[in-house]
């Protein structure tokens, strides 16, 4: 036993690094009873006296024989190349004419050569955005010396025009991604200091075991620059499609997926419900971007992330009804979970079998009145998951009020997501409330958080 401690003692394993602002992913030890492989023992050189006179010889004639052809090898290419010089820059200028003419031609006439890749206008205006995110993701950087490119990424998701790069945090020694997408023109968030203040406010008062945070959020030159932890493990999409996060989004999901165990799914679902509940509880709009490409996997756990594309304005890959938005989202993940395939409700019944609970509560959801999140929470099939993550010693208090202006801001971006209605059947504006009877119990230091609380 002694000398088990000695071991363990000598081999002196640091902590896993975690990642910088999240406080709720740690890496798992992995098990330290793997035995190492002994190393060789370390073999004294031979001395001068010991080595075979022979051999030594024959390495000194070889060595003479190396260093003599060098010289001579040297001495011809130097009398060739003074005597080819001319030709050989004759030659060259007339392959660069040559080269600058056909391309002058092809220009003109609009065509290429079998042998040149067909520029396409597709290729040219990506080509053209990859380049304006990447000047504007430097012109980022260089006011924020905390990270540092290393890399452009593919586009790894699922929309055009954002891209994706890999960051390093000098703070903490780590890697970081930095998405960017254009800002759509119904964006109510203003790029000004004080609103990127209320937006990080926001973002670390939803820290959450199911909620992935954005360590940074910054809208800059028409676009929304935005700062995740890195993750390895990618999303559940990739866990469904066994594919790589890093590769290109076009390619990866290319392959036949398979559907994940019963146990699994119900664990998922119900995080992800934890996740949406604790949204709402802290007045953040209708979450209308939740799909399996934006719940990420971090140690078989399941964190909602995207949340920055709501706060922009962004389009949803789902036109749903914002009343039912959330609900709606989480059955077309239960049913890829599933099935590894997009939703067809014709499916149930040979889903029946195997998924009997999964499928009683998409029935539920797709049905003529959906459930809220409640109802799902106490269901037959999530109410017995046992959520370990939400009862560590640790965890910070979710109760974490959020300023008015907060509020505020959200209640802006809430406006902007709801569909307008046409002027003919807007209500007609109520008449304004005579100065006497005025409420008077709207105090300015009154707390708003309640009233959120009901949506």
């Amino acid at each position: 036993m002694f000398n088990l401690y000695q071991h363990l003692k000598a081999e002196g394993k640091s902590e896993a690094e975690t990642t910088g602002h999240d406080r709720f992913y740690q890496e798992r030890s992995r098990s330290s009873y793997r035995k190492k492989k002994r190393k060789g023992a370390c073999r004294r050189a031979q001395s001068a006296a010991e080595l075979d006179p022979e051999s030594v010889a024959a390495a000194n004639k070889r060595n003479a024989f190396r260093i003599r052809s060098v010289s001579t090898d040297k001495e011809e290419s130097e009398e060739e190349n003074s005597e080819k010089t001319p030709l050989v820059a004759q030659k060259i200028d007339s392959l660069a004419k040559l080269l600058f003419n056909k391309s002058i031609m092809g220009s003109s006439s609009g065509k290429s050569s079998p042998s040149e890749p067909s520029a396409s206008p597709r290729y040219a205006d990506r080509s053209m955005e990859s380049s304006v995110a990447l000047v504007i993701c430097n012109e980022y950087l260089s006011v924020t010396p905390r990270y540092e490119l290393i890399s452009p990424l593919s586009c790894i998701g699922s929309r055009p025009n954002k891209q994706w790069f890999a960051i390093h945090d000098n703070s903490i020694k780590t890697e970081r991604l930095l998405s960017l997408i254009p800002l759509p023109p119904n964006c109510v968030v203003e790029a000004s200091e004080h609103t990127r203040g209320l937006m990080l406010e926001l973002f670390r008062a939803l820290h959450h075991p199911y909620i992935y945070p954005v360590l940074d959020l910054e809208l800059r030159s028409g676009h929304a620059l935005a700062v995740i932890p890195y993750n390895p493990s990618g999303s559940l999409k990739d866990l469904i499609y066994k594919s790589t996060w890093s590769e290109e989004y076009s390619r990866k999901y290319t392959a036949t997926g398979a559907g994940l165990p019963v146990s699994q799914v119900a664990r998922f679902g119900r995080q992800l419900l934890e996740g949406l509940l604790f949204l709402r509880e802290k007045g953040f709009p209708p979450f209308c971007h939740l799909h399996t490409g934006n719940v990420i996997l971090q140690n078989g756990v399941a964190r909602i992330s995207g949340l920055e594309n709501t706060l922009v304005a962004a389009t949803p890959r789902r036109s749903l009804p914002l009343r039912h938005a959330e609900v709606l989202s989480l059955g077309h993940v239960l049913f890829e979970m599933c099935t590894a395939a997009d939703t067809d409700l014709t499916l149930l019944a040979t889903l029946a079998p195997s998924y009997s609970q999964v499928v009683d509560i998409m029935g539920q959801i797709f049905g003529p009145r959906p459930p809220n999140l409640h109802e799902l929470v106490m269901s037959e099939l999530f109410r017995k998951i046992d959520l370990r993550e939400m009862k560590g010693s640790c965890l910070p208090n979710f109760s974490q009020r959020l300023s008015r202006s907060c509020l505020s801001l959200l209640s802006e971006v809430t406006r902007a997501c709801e569909p307008r209605r046409p002027a003919a059947l807007a209500a007609p504006p109520a008449p304004a409330a005579p100065p006497l009877v005025r409420r008077r119990h709207l105090l300015k230091d009154q707390d708003y958080t309640e009233e959120w609380q009901q949506w």
